[in-house]
């Protein structure tokens, strides 16, 4: 699953050089799809170890 693990690495290295507040808004949403993509890795982690 490393394709979920980059993209959610992508999108929080995206957020974190977002600056003013329209970018900060934007950031909240790159935050919280990367989060959203680490939880997918996760899910599939456990899928794949109860196999």
């Amino acid at each position: 699953m490393s394709y979920l693990r980059d993209q959610a690495e992508d999108l929080a290295i995206k957020a974190k050089y977002r600056d003013g507040e329209d970018e900060q808004t934007k950031a909240v949403g790159e935050g919280l799809a990367a989060i959203a993509y680490a939880l997918l890795d996760v899910a599939q982690a456990i899928r794949d170890s109860r196999e």
